[in-house]
């Protein structure tokens, strides 16, 4: 019977097997029901802006029966007021229809301008049934109380008040934002609809309807969308109309979702506001509706919250029918890989465990079983059937490496008495070689070390006393060194110091070379820049009068051709003065021959007598044209005249304008180059200035250098000055000499913080280098 081991490989076989298949049932269910969920949500969010869509337009309806109601009233009385068919009465009655016939009306009113309705304001001061108020002005008002009966209450005026101001501002209908009314003696949180009353395109009042809040709220209230889910409303400023809980009521939104509800206040756009929670409640999305409320210029908001739980319901039960599902083909699959991992791994795999036992005792005897398979199974069997003979090879040889162990083990012996002695030896070395180096450490350097080395440890010996005579002899070189270096610090520090301040003066003195030269330089390219524009100027000025003389030949020649048209014109006057001189004598003559004719050519004379006299006439015109063609020809050639005298003084100017335009281009080449060889100047200063503050600043690095070596000198004679050799006595006396000398040496001035982490960073390499020799 086959039994799982929870360490067996086909226990293993098995868990990793199902585990994977596990998870890919889960990967693909996760999917499968996350993109479900997704529809889900999809289809549940649009139905929610359906009913947010459906409420609005509730709302927006049961708000527009007002609007009508309003807009009408207002136009009738403008119209009749407008005719003067209607007085306080009739406009008392149309207000209480209003109410009547509307059952979402609070209340049906009119405020009249003052003195504009009737002009009798005088007569109904304080008279309340004809809605006279304390100035007599026309303010009458229809309201439902909680019974629905409609009763008539007057108020006084207010011109000030959103619900009249907006409108009668504005000239159009409006919407005022919700507000407690107390005309009426009740407390009521409505909202006002006006619409302004013209008469003659003059304003004379507004005319609206009133709508209690309560009762359009309590209707929304009662809306549930999805079962669990509720409808909100919020006003044109952003109050609460229909709030989540009663204290809310007219307070302003706040929290999460605020600039989607101000966006669609502003923009008439729906948005979407996800995973809210209120008082504890469980989880929901909320749908933002805008509802433009029609021809009020106002715009509320519908709010539809669908609980999570709408949406995670139809996927929590598809979750569970998925997972029964995949708990069922796990099972079948593990059904299955059971019964294959019993007959084609338990069984051979036994077998192999066994025959393993078997050779771990030491009994290689029989072969193992299960050769004659074609699998892996009958690959391992040939496999360990060789390492059984392996095995048996391996006993026989095992006597032998026990023999060989032995004679090993009487080796190691001898050798392990030779180790010890040379080991007593070299610790006797070693001990002699640490006290002399000891010595060395307290600055001894006369001590060599004394006794004998046998062997190979002679060299040490010889090796360790030529390097102390060797580092005796360098100390004492170096100590007698120090002096010197240290008196010529001092010098080199002293007059870095020196040319470090005459460099700085030079350099202050480049400096205000450099910026006088660059102040000239640009006086200079200054001069150059409006030398230049004065040249483009009278440039400009020379093409300008060369074009004036074009237009002055231009119209000589006009003149001229003027002159000659003058003289043809008068030559033309000429031929027709003598067409009518004909003309008269042909007239002339037959008037005579019809004189001659008698009384059959007393019409041929009148006839005559007016083409003479036409031909008078004729020539009379034509004398005075000559006239004045002569008098226009006379001005003609004056003109002409006064014409080339003026071409002939714009080419003068035209020329001399020239001469100045290339006096001004020499002076702007001119000044031009001084800027250039002002510039080369500046450059070359300016580049002199840089290379002396350069020198400076390696003036300084130079004396803050000579100062860390100085300081260095002195700590490097104190560091020879620990050791102790034969000629210590000549070695401190240049020591106390320096030292005699360094307080009288002149202070250097301060390195630049720059140059100390190079001066140090070689001093510590210095340092490092005496140790280390």
């Amino acid at each position: 019977m086959f039994r799982l081991q929870p360490k067996s490989l086909a226990t293993k076989l098995i868990a990793v097997t199902g585990g994977t298949i596990a998870l890919v049932l889960i990967a693909s269910n996760y999917l499968l029901i996350s993109q479900s969920s997704d529809r889900v949500q999809s289809l549940i969010l649009d139905e929610a802006n359906s009913q947010a869509r459906s409420i609005a337009s509730d709302v927006s309806g049961a708000i527009g029966e007002l609007v009508s109601s309003a807009r009408t009233s207002a136009a009738i009385i403008g119209k009749a007021h407008e005719n003067g068919t209607l007085d306080r009465k009739q406009v008392i009655d149309l207000l209480k229809v209003n109410v009547e016939q509307n059952p979402a009306a609070y209340g049906s009113w009119y405020a009249a301008e003052k003195d504009s309705f009737d002009g009798k304001s005088a007569e109904y001061v304080g008279n309340k049934e004809f809605a006279g108020d304390k100035n007599g002005t026309f303010n009458p008002y229809w309201t439902k109380d909680k019974t629905g009966t409609i009763q008539f209450t007057p108020f006084e005026s207010d011109y000030e008040g959103a619900w009249y101001a907006l409108a009668a501002k504005s000239g159009k209908g409006a919407m005022t934002p919700p507000y407690q009314e107390s005309t009426t003696g009740e407390s009521t949180s409505m909202s006002s609809i006006g619409y302004p009353v013209y008469s003659s395109g003059k304003l004379i009042g507004v005319a609206g309807a009133d709508v209690k809040l309560s009762t359009l709220a309590e209707r929304v209230a009662q809306i549930k969308p999805f079962g669990s889910g509720r409808v909100l409303l919020l006003t044109q400023t952003g109050k609460w109309l229909v709030p989540p809980r009663p204290e809310l009521a007219m307070q302003d939104y706040e929290g999460t979702g605020l600039d989607t509800v101000k966006e669609a206040i502003a923009s008439n756009k729906p948005g979407f506001v996800a995973d809210l929670s209120f008082d504890d409640n469980e989880p929901f999305d909320r749908i933002v509706y805008p509802v433009a409320l029609p021809d009020v210029n106002a715009t509320w908001v519908v709010l539809v919250d669908v609980p999570r739980s709408v949406i995670g319901a139809p996927v929590r039960d598809q979750t569970y029918m998925m997972i029964a599902g995949g708990v069922i083909v796990l099972a079948v699959v593990l059904l299955g890989l059971w019964i294959a991992v019993r007959n084609y791994v338990q069984r051979p795999l036994a077998g192999l465990v066994g025959d393993v036992a078997r050779l771990g005792r030491g009994d290689y005897a029989e072969p193992v079983s299960g050769q004659d398979r074609t699998d892996e199974t009958g690959e391992v069997a040939k496999a360990l059937e060789g390492f059984r003979h392996q095995l048996a090879d391996t006993k026989r040889l095992e006597a032998e490496a026990d023999a060989q162990r032995q004679m090993t083990e009487t080796e190691r012996g001898r050798s392990e008495a030779e180790r010890q002695a040379s080991s007593a030896l070299q610790r006797d070395i070693v001990s002699r070689l640490g006290e002399g180096l000891a010595r060395l450490s307290s600055g001894e350097l006369s001590y060599r070390l004394s006794g004998e080395f046998p062997g190979e440890y002679a060299k040490l010996k010889s090796d360790f006393n030529s390097a102390m005579g060797s580092l005796e002899e360098t100390i004492r070189t170096v100590n007698s060194s120090v002096y010197s270096i240290t008196n010529g610090t001092n010098e080199i520090s002293n007059g870095a110091a020196d040319l470090s301040h005459r460099t700085e003066q030079q350099a202050a003195s480049l400096e205000e070379t450099a910026a006088a030269l660059d102040e000239l330089t640009s006086q200079v390219n200054s001069s150059a820049d409006n030398a230049r524009v004065a040249a483009q100027s009278v440039s400009s000025a020379s093409d300008d009068a060369a074009k004036s003389g074009e237009v002055v030949q231009k119209a000589i020649a006009a003149m001229k051709g003027i002159e000659r048209s003058s003289g043809e014109i008068s030559n033309i006057i000429g031929v027709i003065d003598e067409i009518a001189f004909q003309t008269n004598l042909l007239a002339l003559n037959a008037g005579v021959e019809a004189a001659r004719a008698g009384e059959a050519g007393k019409g041929f004379a009148v006839v005559a007598q007016e083409v003479r006299e036409l031909a008078q006439r004729s020539a009379n015109a034509a004398k005075e044209i000559k006239n004045l063609i002569n008098a226009s020809e006379t001005q003609v050639r004056d003109g002409v005249d006064l014409v080339g005298r003026a071409g002939n003084a714009l080419e003068k100017i035209a020329q001399q304008v020239m001469q100045i335009n290339g006096l001004i281009r020499q002076i702007s080449s001119s000044a031009s180059e001084q800027a250039v060889g002002l510039k080369e100047i500046n450059s070359a200063v300016n580049q002199m200035d840089q290379v002396t503050q350069q020198n400076a600043a390696m003036v300084e690095e130079t004396t803050a250098a000579s100062v860390a070596l100085n300081e260095e000198a002195r700590t490097l004679q104190s560091l020879v000055a620990r050791f102790r050799t034969g000629q210590t006595a000549m070695a401190a006396q240049p020591q106390r000499t320096a030292q005699a000398m360094a307080p009288a040496a002149t202070a250097p001035r301060p390195a630049p913080s720059r140059s100390i982490p190079q001066v140090v960073g070689n001093t510590a390499l210095a340092q490092d280098e005496w140790e280390e020799f």
